[in-house]
């Protein structure tokens, strides 16, 4: 059984414009430690988490989505 690792914070959407396009990301302290961790370790030996708040809106369900994939 794998330990596990919280983290715990806010994620923030980052909003870019070119011209009339405009670039969304998700970014943070926490999210980025979370996905570094992540990336950096056997899941078999720890399981990262990342805890947060959302809401109903669409910005928060692409933010899940993203952080899922």
């Amino acid at each position: 059984m794998p330990k596990k690792i919280a983290v715990i914070g806010e994620c923030m959407i980052e909003l870019s414009q070119k011209g009339a396009d405009v670039q969304r990301g998700f970014g943070g302290d926490t999210l980025n430690t979370s996905v570094y961790i992540a990336r950096q370790v056997d899941s078999a030996a720890l399981a990262v988490h990342y805890v947060t708040a959302l809401g109903t809106d669409s910005f928060s369900q692409q933010m899940l989505e993203g952080v899922a994939a």
